[in-house]
């Protein structure tokens, strides 16, 4: 079925997904995954009522407990993980998608699950030989005061007063984000942090540069440090400057990434150094954390494959993607989690003096990493079989240096050239950077030459 994607489940709600395919569902991940206990969050989208009553059903029909932890966000759900006796742990949410979209991210114990692990859940869902039983109902509100709690643990309150204005784009964290860092103490003027299932004022995707104009200019009007966004979920970051310029959410990880470096102890093992990051980031962030004496790894771009990484390299600090996931892993427990990440940058901002006590602008705090020019994101239509059209790229390039850990990213002199297909949607995506403009042209120039006949080369911009 088309909405088992790469790392969720996800549909138009009415049409792909209906109560009868989310009480279908719930018995199914009960069934499949043995759950004895399965924590619950939704979030505010008009079917996501519906859906929860029947999913709710569907899993206590299989004989799951449910532990209903009400409205909240992904990073609630995976912190329920670690606190609650629970076997997985299911949202109900579609994230930044349109308002007519639901969904489904599921854990399987602390693990979200993706690629194959949904191709099996969706084969138990289509067998229909579900487990049967009468599991029990627990309805847990107030979960989220503990959640604070465990941030307040982990990053303490900021040093001193911080002025920031916060954006949820009238999605789920909104009131959590403001209450949490409120809590913390950090003064916060909030816009667009009210529910409103329509997302009237812009989609709730802090990685894309025109949903961050409004938050840009409340900053400049009110004056604050800097601006926070969210998603619509609550698992991705993304801020503005003082000045509400953009922040490319590559170059925000190097603060993270300068934080956790700076705080290894010496003669700390290649694995305990080791920064795990996603095939679209700029080389400015690989070259960052050379300097700081890091080992970076570039790897498959999707949280459920970044936090595999993070498992099988338990010593490893953190990891992070170019979409705004950052995965904390040295005082934290490695899930994406937008609330306690800006609580985490808000520490690291609080430990310089103000700008108006002489202390350094946010903005001056990403001087230490170039920013080269690059195209934006293009995405091309892809033409033809996926394997056909990648195999035909890696042969364009094959005189080349190149990885294959997600598509193909391409190593020029001064650049280079990433092509990969899609896990949601049937297109090409594609970047290119260099250490200047000429150089970029050059890239951009020896791309069409090689695959302008596979792909639409005029879509990197």
């Amino acid at each position: 079925m088309s909405v088992f994607k790469a790392y969720d489940i996800r549909g138009i709600a009415g049409d792909e997904l209906d109560v009868e395919f989310s009480e279908r569902l719930g018995r199914a991940i009960a069934t499949h995954l043995d759950a004895k206990s399965v924590s619950l969050v939704r979030d505010i989208r008009e079917s996501s009522p519906s859906y929860h009553e029947a999913f709710v059903k569907g899993l206590r029909s299989a004989g799951a407990d449910v532990i209903d932890l009400g409205i909240s966000t992904t990073g609630v759900l995976y912190r329920s993980t670690i606190d609650l006796p629970v076997d997985a742990a299911v949202a109900i949410t579609a994230s930044h998608n349109p308002p007519e979209y639901n969904g489904f991210k599921i854990c399987q114990g602390k693990m979200p699950l993706g690629g194959e692990d949904l191709q099996d859940i969706r084969k138990t869902f289509e067998a229909g030989e579900f487990r049967r039983g009468n599991g029990a109902y627990l309805s847990m509100d107030d979960y989220e005061d503990s959640y604070i709690e465990a941030i307040e643990e982990s990053v303490g309150k900021p040093s001193r007063e911080v002025r920031v204005v916060l954006d949820c784009g009238n999605a789920v964290p909104g009131p959590l984000a403001f209450r949490t860092l409120e809590k913390l103490g950090v003064e916060v003027i909030p816009i667009y942090c009210d529910w409103d299932n329509s997302f009237p004022n812009h989609p709730p995707d802090p990685t894309r540069k025109k949903n961050m104009i409004d938050l840009g200019k409340a900053v400049v009007e009110h004056g604050a440090e800097f601006g926070i966004g969210m998603d619509g979920d609550g698992d991705r970051l993304g801020v503005v400057d003082e000045n509400g310029n953009f922040i490319h959410p590559d170059r925000l990880m190097g603060i993270f990434v300068k934080d956790v470096l700076e705080n290894i102890e010496e003669g700390a093992s290649e694995e305990e150094r080791t920064i795990f990051f996603d095939v679209k980031c700029s080389m400015a962030l690989e070259e960052a954390i050379l300097r700081m004496g890091g080992v970076p790894k570039m790897v498959r771009t999707g949280h459920t494959f970044m936090k595999l990484e993070l498992r099988e390299n338990p010593g490893s600090p953190m990891a992070g993607e170019m979409s705004g996931h950052f995965f904390m892993n040295d005082h934290w427990d490695g899930f994406d989690d937008s609330i306690y990440n800006a609580a985490r940058l808000l520490g690291i901002v609080s430990r310089d003096k103000s700008p108006d006590n002489g202390g350094v602008k946010f903005s001056e705090r990403f001087e230490f990493m170039p920013e080269y020019p690059s195209t934006d994101e293009g995405k091309v239509p892809l033409v033809g079989d996926r394997e056909d059209v990648m195999a035909m790229v890696k042969n364009a390039f094959a005189d080349m240096e190149f990885s294959e850990v997600d598509g193909v990213r391409v190593r020029y002199d001064r650049g280079w050239f990433l092509c990969r297909p899609s896990n949601t949607e049937p297109i090409l995506v594609m970047r290119a950077e260099a250490k200047d403009q000429a150089s970029l042209e050059e890239i951009l120039t020896d791309i069409e030459d090689r695959i302008g006949h596979v792909a639409d080369i005029g879509k990197l911009k």
